[in-house]
């Protein structure tokens, strides 16, 4: 298991491999990444400060007032990439698993 150090340098290391994704049109991946640190750090309840170091700041009513470590704008298009290829899980629906007694489910494209 990693300590705290390794931990924060590894999601350190995730906004460049976002960017290596967005460069090789590796939408999905690039997605994955950004996901995973705002979840990491939503989960360990990151202060507003390390948010805005990763996420950048807004003021009022969405004035974009500094960029962070992952590009909005490539945010967006790594989402909207995913979306329009259907390369996403969030619009995708779970059926069990047939036979053998496997339990959970495996994704289904409509």
């Amino acid at each position: 298991m990693l300590d705290g150090k390794a931990f924060m340098d590894k999601l350190y290391e995730q906004p460049d491999l976002f960017k290596m994704h967005m460069r090789g049109r590796q939408y999905s991946c690039a997605k994955a990444c950004y996901d995973t640190v705002r979840t990491v750090l939503v989960f360990l309840e990151a202060d507003e400060e390390v948010m805005q170091e990763f996420f950048g700041e807004r003021g009022e009513r969405g004035v974009f007032l500094r960029e962070g470590l992952f590009n909005e704008g490539q945010v967006q298009k790594a989402y909207y990439e995913c979306i329009r290829k259907g390369d996403t899980y969030e619009n995708k629906r779970y059926e069990p698993l047939q036979g053998k007694g496997q339990g959970g489910g495996r994704c289904i494209q409509s």
